[in-house]
């Protein structure tokens, strides 16, 4: 028999340890984008939010870059962005005309205005910025100290040897005084004219994480790990009063304009409202989840906050009343995933959530509630049954993704860390059915193309194969001698392909359940499967680095595909024949490939093109049913769409 010839293609993606059919509602996923990027959903991760000095403008630093809004209404008005990395700090200038921002990218000076970049000060890495009150000198705080310089021309005045943890600095407000954390609980204020310690304060347990002065610079407030917020003259550094009543981490501090009133925000998901002269408690605030960062209004009229599920909400002062809610701003990606239609992209994030995305207008559709969302922690594979009834999630400490099927998508089924395998509606995004069995914890799972089959690999060392209709169990197919990490049914869905932990890959027969041969080669786990059309040929993938082919007929090895060891890939064939993979590696990988998508073409072994963009590393890639639009999730809380007929046909050359 004649045997077909499959041109093979493929991303190759090395980690660090949606162009979809329409116009975007919202203009501001597309600015900044880099090349042969569509679109981009979710704004990033929350490092440091900070208010001009005239109240008009909300700047919110994090993993993409600065983002500025509307202080009163929300509404996205830039995204500075310049460099490889995100953004930990920023600070305005007295005036308000100069945002400064420190990271890994150096300090840098952002012309409020224009929008603009203005100037970057070199070799100046940056884990805390901070800009005197009179706007004349820059504080900045990295691994080798703190270091003194001129705010305009970057000139080092003088560098203080002392290493902070990573809680805010600050200058007192007639700045002769600079203040900040040490590891451990200690604070330390230093004189700015000499650059010497003048005082420790020792009282704290544990860490503190966020210093506050009052306006008139008479009290100093520090939030700790230990669970409390204290008060210290800020002259003689004499504890004044130790506030009690968080059950958890205090994370951020901050003094009302006037002085009257302290806001304190906790790991216990509250914000409490102080009154700043007697310590007695105001009002709480009831938060969706641990609060990062409180931060007064110029004006003192508004509260704003920032939870670790980085959404941030205005406060009326005030009243404690709920005004506005910013959504957009997210955690690490660690899973995308097309619906087969394309009108939906899943993504899962270490908020341990599920979000379904609508790929026609970007806007967020729904996350999935139900029995053990909140309590097993975050998911990671997803998959659309091809019927577009199902789909299956994984969840648990892992970052890979199985993908979805060929056809279309509406129920979700999550693999889950308790044995359990949990189907969602999609339409609702509530819980419809539960199929128990496993005596381990899950770790894979995949739809037959008919849509009435769900095959699941465990730790336990089976196989299930479920009737999706009845949830019931159809047959147990037994062999391995690990943990199947990684399943796919052949197009015609009499074969199921099964690898395990040890790299060893089993082909069944569906209809018997019989073993048909076992394919070995692979170093280690099998993290990604693959059928061509007409089941032929099967790619597999682990994180030994390599890409092999197999005949699936005589178990024989075809190719292989050499990438860098402690990688792994995510194997995909295309529509006549062709396969698109992507290649992940692991935290140990360079630093400069963490962000890297390379396309290549594996049977000329050509590379057609290498994509960047994102701020930290990829944790996964996905493909739209038509492979027109790649989807790549990162560690820094967005999803880029790529446009591929595009960038395939963009060599590096011309770029």
């Amino acid at each position: 028999m004649k045997r077909t010839s499959y041109p093979i293609l493929f991303v190759l993606l090395i980690v660090s340890g949606l162009y979809l059919p329409s116009s975007f509602a919202q203009d501001y996923a597309q600015w900044g984008l880099p090349e042969g990027a569509k679109t981009r959903i979710g704004k990033g991760s929350i490092n440091d939010i900070r208010y001009s000095p005239d109240g008009t403008i909300l700047a919110v630093a994090g993993s993409v870059g600065i983002w500025l809004y509307d202080a009163e209404t929300l509404q996205e008005l830039a995204l500075l962005r310049k460099g490889k990395y995100g953004v930990r700090s920023i600070s305005f200038s007295p005036d308000g005309k100069t945002l400064v921002s420190g990271g890994s990218d150096d300090v840098m000076l952002w012309d409020v205005a224009a929008r603009e970049h203005k100037r970057t000060f070199e070799r100046m890495r940056s884990i805390s910025v901070s800009v005197s009150p009179d706007g004349t000198t820059l504080a900045n705080q990295n691994y080798e100290g703190i270091h003194l310089l001129d705010a305009k021309t970057g000139a080092r005045k003088k560098t203080i040897a002392a290493t902070l943890y990573r809680s805010n600095m600050l200058f007192s407000p007639d700045g002769q005084t600079l203040v900040g954390a040490y590891s451990g609980g200690p604070i330390g204020l230093w004189d700015i004219e000499t650059g010497k310690l003048q005082k420790t304060l020792a009282e704290h347990a544990k860490t503190v994480y966020s210093l506050s002065f009052s306006p008139d610079g008479k009290t100093l407030a520090s939030g700790s790990r230990d669970r409390t917020v204290r008060l210290w003259d800020g002259k003689t550094g004499q504890l004044k009063e130790t506030l009690i009543g968080h059950t958890d981490d205090v994370h951020s501090v901050s003094f009302s304009p006037d002085g009257q009133t302290l806001a304190t925000g906790s790991e216990d998901k509250t914000i409490r409202l102080w009154d700043a002269k007697t310590g007695k408690l105001k009002k709480t605030l009831d938060h969706a989840d641990y609060v990062n960062h409180v931060l007064f209004s110029p004006d003192g009229k508004t509260l704003t906050s920032a939870d670790s599920y980085h959404t941030i909400r205005l406060w009326d002062a005030e009243t404690g009343t709920l005004r506005k809610t910013l959504t957009g701003h997210g955690v690490w990606i660690v899973g995308t995933s097309f619906s087969p239609d394309g009108k939906t992209l899943a993504t899962m994030s270490r908020d341990e959530t599920i979000r379904l995305w609508d790929t026609n207008t970007g806007q967020h559709k729904m996350d999935l509630t139900g029995r053990h969302v909140e309590n097993i922690g975050y998911f990671e594979r997803v998959a659309f049954s091809p019927d577009g009834r199902t789909l299956a999630a994984v969840s648990g400490k892992k970052t890979d993704l199985s993908g979805f099927s060929e056809y279309t998508a509406r129920t979700i089924a999550r693999k889950s860390g308790d044995k359990t395998i949990y189907l969602w509606d999609t339409d609702t995004g509530k819980q419809e059915k539960v199929l128990t069995g496993h005596t381990a914890p899950v770790e894979s799972v995949s739809f037959s193309p008919d849509a009435e089959t769900l095959a699941s690999g465990s730790a336990d060392k089976t196989i299930r194969l479920w009737d999706i209709a009845t949830e019931k169990e159809k047959k147990i197919l037994i062999g391995h001698t690990a943990s199947i990490t990684s399943l796919a049914f052949s197009l015609d869905g009499a074969t199921l392909a099964s690898g395990g932990l040890n790299g060893n890959i089993r082909l069944w027969d569906v209809n018997t359940g019989e073993h048909k041969t076992t394919l070995t080669g692979h170093a280690a786990e099998i993290r990604s499967l693959s059928f061509s059309p007409d089941g032929e040929i099967l790619a597999s993938t682990g994180p030994d680095g390599t890409l092999r082919l197999w005949n699936t007929n005589t178990g024989k090895q075809k190719k292989i595909l050499a990438g860098y060891k402690g990688t792994f890939w995510n194997v995909l064939f295309r529509p006549k024949g062709r396969i698109l993979a992507s290649q992940s590696g692991s935290s140990r990988a360079s630093i400069t490939l963490w962000r890297r998508i390379r396309l290549w073409d594996v049977i000329k072994d050509q590379e057609k093109n290498t994509l960047t963009g994102h701020k930290r590393g990829i944790t996964s890639v996905s493909f739209s049913a038509d492979r027109q639009t790649l989807a790549s999730g990162s560690e820094d809380g967005t999803v880029l769409l790529w446009d591929l007929p595009a960038v395939l046909n963009t060599s590096n050359k011309t770029k």
